[in-house]
């Protein structure tokens, strides 16, 4: 049996929404301890957009152009109008806000193409990742969810996949099945990061299919 009360999240990034509708579909689950409360989204041509009102969840929109304080206060808002428990960042290539990290209580989550502490920083997302990690003659990459700081892809790790790098890969076959591993991976992850922070929401009894990921 799941727990009687999941904890909300909110789901913010700029891209395809493939992770979003990962963890909207794993959600669904009884077994789930979260529930995605509202997607966010800096742009209304995004396929996030298109994944919330498939999904039917709640989609807010705060322009690219809204930046800087401007920016935060209006997230945080959203935020404190959801009543959101955690941050998922899914394609947010912006660094969090010390502001934000605070009303959040840290409890800000992302999902990097890499194995962690490689690979990461700025200028390091999406294809130029996976260029990075060819070039490097690395015979194994992957993907790295993590705590979110005040610097890029610093946080303490929560999760890992690994994926072999394959004979004649380029950055866009690779990038596929690290995106592939992704999709299983993330919402593992949350419901173990969800299950060793929130015990006063969902309890703090294991949930039945989940497991810690390493």
């Amino acid at each position: 049996m799941g727990p009687t009360t999941k904890v909300r999240i909110a789901i913010l990034g700029s891209g395809t929404g493939s992770n979003a509708k990962a963890l909207c579909q794993a959600a669904r689950s009884s077994e789930s301890a979260f529930s995605v409360a509202l997607v966010l989204t800096t742009s209304s041509a995004a396929g996030m957009c298109e994944v919330a009102r498939g999904e039917n969840v709640d989609l807010e929109v705060i322009p690219a152009s809204v930046k800087g304080e401007e920016f935060s206060t209006k997230l945080c808002s959203l935020l404190e109008q959801y009543r959101i428990d955690v941050l998922v960042l899914a394609g947010f290539m912006r660094l969090v806000s010390p502001k934000v990290l605070t009303y959040m209580s840290g409890h800000v989550v992302n999902i990097h193409p890499a194995l962690l502490p490689e690979f990461g920083g700025k200028g390091m997302y999406g294809l130029h990742v996976h260029e990075a990690v060819l070039a490097s003659g690395r015979t194994e990459t992957g993907a790295t969810v993590h705590v979110v700081t005040e610097q890029y892809d610093e946080g303490a790790v929560i999760g890992q996949t690994k994926v072999s790098v394959l004979e004649g890969d380029s950055p866009a076959s690779l990038q596929k099945r690290v995106k592939e591993s992704e999709h299983q991976l993330y919402p593992l992850a949350i419901n173990h990061y969800i299950r060793e922070n929130f015990q006063d929401i969902v309890g703090s009894v294991p949930i039945a299919g989940i497991s810690a990921v390493s």
